[in-house]
């Protein structure tokens, strides 16, 4: 169920003066229709000439805008990785509006599979994201809507970074009609706006919950039912837990699979986007309270990662929940817990380092005697540390070719601990 994107993004609303210090902060900074005109709209890719007639993609995946003074309509349709970003000619600092945030006006149509998110992008590659298709649609249909998004649902508590040439990106994903205006930074929160919910950064990894995103909404639960009558109709030896790249292993790494673990009963308990949060609802909620595996093989935490950039100090909360929940439900399985995967191209790769401060504090819950800490990354990776396509063409999900240097690894570390050596 992995989303391909369809189109590039829309990466580009510049404003403001040309000077390249770093500016003063407004009690109201105004990003849209910006603090002078808006000079142009700029694309990622090849789609240079898309700015003048205002469509980004095809007549059946498309990105298309229109902008009214103040207001910026959008309409997409079948899209991934679609949207619009604020792009200053200077960092705008960020500590004044950290008890703000962003207010404007939004007007949308009612929509069944369609996306929304907002995120402030900082230096290093730090990528904050908040899905608000949630909260929006409640107010679909009812004209335009002043709301509010906390500047702390994008600034954690323990972030250092000052400043940002990109305070705002929209994403759009799947299909819908978004109109936004008066798209303004506050230092305090305006009194006349609906505030939008975000999740607590000190405990959304521990927080148990099912995945709540647009393109999960027709296939999540029901996998869920589906792996409970499994389960029950199982006695599985082995279970695989995680998200879609243990999905995987039904997918891109079937035949695979089958070739290396055929031998064992199993059962694949990999949930595509999920996070530490959506594997604990999903233990609570009862998927191995029917089964008493030998094994559980847990590889979680990288979602964390690429959707939020929490914390490492978070995530690792949320998988030590996760491995006190099996040892509560599952006392006499062992657990073969995996270091989270190497992401992005190199070593320094933001979200790659984000999970490695991850897997340096999660390797201490290897005990050797429940729970058994492997770290097999270097199979992906050259001697300089790069992840190529040939092993994860996305550099995230492994296809065949990854997976079959996966499976090599893991099955003497499987066969150790069942006794089969």
């Amino acid at each position: 169920m992995r989303p391909l994107t369809l189109f590039a993004l829309v990466s580009g609303l510049f404003i403001g003066g040309c000077n390249e210090h770093i500016t003063a902060s407004d009690p109201k900074r105004q990003l849209l229709p910006g603090d002078g005109s808006l000079e142009r709209l700029h694309f990622l890719g090849d789609q240079a000439d898309a700015a003048e007639q205002g469509q980004l993609g095809d007549d059946e995946r498309y990105l298309r805008w229109e902008r009214d003074g103040e207001r910026l309509a959008l309409r997409w349709h079948q899209a991934w990785g679609a949207g619009v970003q604020f792009d200053l000619h200077a960092p705008v600092l960020l500590e004044p509006y950290r008890r703000g945030g962003f207010g404007f006006t939004v007007e949308l149509e009612p929509f069944t599979f369609g996306g929304v998110d907002l995120a402030l992008l900082a230096p290093g590659g730090v990528e904050r994201r908040v899905s608000i298709e949630s909260a929006l649609a409640s107010l679909a249909g009812q004209g335009e809507q002043a709301v509010f998004l906390p500047m702390h649902c994008v600034i954690h508590p323990t972030d250092h970074f000052l400043a940002s040439t990109t305070p705002l990106r929209i994403g759009l994903g799947g299909s819908g009609n978004l109109t936004v205006g008066s798209i303004t930074m506050h230092t305090d929160p305006p009194d006349d706006a609906l505030e939008l919910p975000c999740p607590n950064p000190n405990t959304a990894a521990v927080t148990p919950e099912p995945l709540q995103t647009f393109w999960a909404e027709s296939w999540w639960l029901p996998r869920h039912r589906a792996k409970l009558a499994e389960a029950a109709d199982n006695d599985p030896e082995i279970v695989f837990l995680g998200d879609s790249i243990t999905q995987g292993w039904d997918e891109a790494g079937r035949e695979v699979f089958e070739a290396h673990f055929g031998q064992w009963q199993t059962l694949n308990l990999g949930f595509s986007g999920d996070r530490t949060e959506n594997v604990l609802w999903r233990l609570r909620e009862g998927q191995v309270d029917t089964i008493d595996p030998a094994l559980v093989v847990l590889m979680i935490g990288t979602n964390n990662t690429g959707h939020r950039r929490d914390h490492p100090a978070r995530v690792a909360e949320g998988i030590e929940a996760i491995l006190t929940e099996l040892h509560q439900r599952l006392p006499e399985t062992k657990v073969l817990l995996l270091a989270i995967f190497p992401r992005g191209e190199g070593p320094d790769d933001a979200e790659r380092r984000n999970n490695d401060l991850i897997n340096a504090r999660i390797r201490q819950f290897g005990d050797e005697q429940r729970v058994f800490y492997r770290d097999l990354n270097a199979i992906f990776l050259d001697r300089q540390g790069i992840l190529s396509p040939s092993v994860m063409p996305d550099l995230l999900h492994p296809e065949a070719y990854g997976y079959n240097l996966l499976a090599e690894a893991l099955v003497p570390e499987i066969e150790a601990l069942l006794g089969e050596e």
